[in-house]
């Protein structure tokens, strides 16, 4: 519990979570979960929302939880409320991933009120990417603001970088694609929004429709979510795909790296949304554990890859890309 001049209160929370919910999660099944007490914030992991087939372990659950961490933290401070965030504070609750503790209040500065309007409009951008190529005093700035000493993000650009990672992301897509469980799950979490409105899963008419005699012309695959359902957006075609890739490594492997791989993620997305550019996760060669070990050691890399990002420009208006659901913050929220 904190003194009650410093303690948070439900509708500080609440506001701060209408940016915490938009951090993006694998399917978007939002596995995560607030608790208020004592005027401390406790971020903690939805299990019923963690997908059995394609995150056994819990990897694609944290890295999710990481960024909705990132975002918490960033709301709060838009709010006036800055906290301290300690990852994985009870080592024997595994559920309990952050915990929020809040300091004296402060306005925010002119930054943080980019970044949180960054966070709400921020959208996972599916479509082909424009041909123009991130310059590369961007991609330094991309660098610089979403590592630490803990977590950092890294772009191969070398063509031999770029051959040896659309080999790895290939054979990972294939194994996927041959799992009958793994489409089963993904499909369960597909939306028509035509039939009924959801707070969650992805809506059709954010995926792409490529036509089987039609394929991207991608060096680096995306995750196909037409296995089972057609997508209802409308694409450019015949555009030879070749966006800027980001890679969040971690010293170790474990939930307290993942989580932070997640925050990094985050960071990246919103500078990137900052200097007018899109991302879209590229996880298929890191969902599991044998994946990651597998692109680690093709790639000769030292640290752990925990997530991929597509980095580019928009190859249409970003007004056109549909908002993916989110449940509502007090949906989300428990308060004792």
């Amino acid at each position: 519990m904190t003194g009650a001049a410093t303690a948070l209160d439900r509708a500080t929370v609440e506001a701060a979570l209408a940016v915490a919910v938009r951090a993006p999660s694998i399917h978007n099944t939002q596995p995560w979960r607030w608790r208020l007490a004592g005027g401390v914030l406790d971020l903690r992991a939805d299990r019923s929302r963690q997908l059995s087939v394609a995150d056994p372990d819990s990897h694609s659950l944290l890295i999710s939880c990481g960024a909705a961490a990132e975002l918490t933290a960033l709301g709060l401070r838009a709010a006036g409320r800055p906290v301290t965030a300690q990852l994985l504070p009870e080592p024997g609750d595994h559920d309990l991933l952050v915990r929020f503790t809040p300091g004296e209040p402060a306005a925010p500065d002119d930054a943080t009120l980019a970044a949180a309007e960054a966070a709400e409009h921020r959208r996972s951008d599916r479509r082909p990417f424009a041909r123009t190529e991130v310059p590369e005093d961007v991609v330094e700035r991309l660098r610089a603001a979403s590592s630490d000493p803990d977590a950092w993000v890294d772009f191969p650009i070398q063509e031999d970088q770029r051959i040896d990672l659309a080999v790895a992301v290939s054979w990972a897509d294939r194994v996927e694609r041959n799992d009958e469980a793994y489409i089963a799950e993904m499909n369960r979490w597909l939306r028509d929004p035509d039939v009924h409105a959801h707070a969650d899963g992805v809506p059709l008419d954010a995926v792409p429709h490529v036509p089987a005699d039609q394929p991207r012309r991608v060096d680096v695959p995306l995750r196909d979510f037409e296995l089972g359902m057609s997508g209802r957006q409308i694409i450019e075609r015949d555009v030879d795909e070749r966006p800027l890739i980001a890679v969040a490594f971690t010293h170790f492997d474990g939930a307290l790296d993942h989580l932070r791989a997640g925050q990094a993620m985050m960071r990246l997305m919103l500078e990137a949304d900052l200097a007018g550019l899109v991302t879209c996760p590229l996880s298929q060669a890191v969902d599991f554990a044998a994946f990651r070990t597998r692109v680690q050691g093709l790639m000769g890399w030292i640290g752990y890859p925990q997530i991929m990002l597509r980095v580019g420009y928009p190859g249409g208006p970003t007004s056109e890309l549909v908002r993916t659901p989110r449940r509502e913050p007090g949906a989300v929220l428990d308060v004792e």
